[in-house]
């Protein structure tokens, strides 16, 4: 072992109006050893609140959105919070120069489901959102004066939640580097024990420098809430300042995604657009005397 440390963080937030908005207490202890490797633990506790107003219209005295279920927040609460505490572990080495790699893992009980939803495959799972998709499948919501529970007003609400993230850099000649990441978060909501979302992104980037002014670059991304993949490729001299011409190609595809226009599940790959391009630049410098 080469060195170790401990370390405690109190934080506290207010807005303007002198509201407590979170206050967070952290302490971590980390390992150092040679290759550059780490090893760290760490936990947290802490308080969060939310208000209706930070989310749309704020109920005036007198109003009767309650009973028409039209506020913004559900219910006769205008505000939300929730203590939370959570315990991470991260870890990290470099054990030769051609690769490293470091990964970061967090547990954490009390988070906040803002209740926004998380596209077509993860609608809103908060009770008001559940009643309304249960009013909507019996026919109760396309009429002309739909029911109150149709209209679904926010209601953030607290659950447990993850999240990992990993990556791998491999360079194995100095002209050439590589990096695999991946990143996982998932939630579920405490009161209707559903998941809020659940997403998992995928990078892989590279870049072969032929020459100082010379290089290839290339990127793929998926992203599995979106159903989306994204490659981006570049090539690029850039001789001097001011200087340089660039050549590239970018491609947008979804797989099992829903059509935008629809809403339906479209199997298979989709193309939803690319593009190629060039691109030219010259300094030009002129002097007057």
């Amino acid at each position: 072992m080469i060195s170790w440390r401990v370390y405690t963080d109190f934080s506290a937030n207010f807005d303007w109006q002198g509201r407590s908005q979170n206050a967070n207490d952290e302490t971590q202890i980390q390992f150092s050893f040679k290759k550059e490797t780490f090893v760290g633990i760490g936990n947290d506790k802490g308080y969060e609140r939310v208000f209706e107003s930070e989310f749309g219209p704020k109920r005036q005295p007198g109003s009767n959105c309650v009973i028409n279920n039209t506020c913004t927040f559900a219910g006769n609460d205008n505000e939300r919070s929730s203590s939370n505490h959570g315990l991470y572990f991260f870890a990290g080495s470099t054990p030769s120069k051609k690769y490293n790699f470091n990964f970061f893992v967090n547990r954490r009980w009390g988070d906040f489901d803002f209740d926004f939803g998380a596209g077509p495959k993860f609608p809103r799972v908060s009770p008001p959102a559940l009643a309304a998709a249960q009013a909507n499948a019996a026919g109760l919501c396309n009429v002309p004066n739909p029911p109150a529970v149709c209209k679904a007003p926010l209601d953030p609400g607290p659950g447990d939640f993850i999240h990992f993230d990993a990556q791998v850099n491999y360079k194995p000649i100095s002209a050439l580097r590589a990096t695999l990441s991946y990143t996982k978060e998932r939630l579920v909501r405490y009161d209707t024990k559903r998941v809020a979302f659940d997403e998992n992104i995928i990078s892989l980037r590279s870049t072969y420098q032929f020459s100082r002014f010379v290089f290839a670059r290339g990127r793929i991304d998926f992203d599995s809430i979106a159903s989306n993949v994204k490659g981006q490729f570049l090539f690029g001299w850039t001789p001097n300042p001011g200087t340089a011409f660039y050549v590239g190609y970018n491609d947008d595809l979804s797989r099992h995604g829903f059509n935008p226009f629809t809403g339906q599940i479209e199997p298979g790959f989709r193309r939803n657009g690319r593009t190629f391009f060039i691109k030219m630049s010259y300094l030009f410098r002129k002097s007057f005397e």
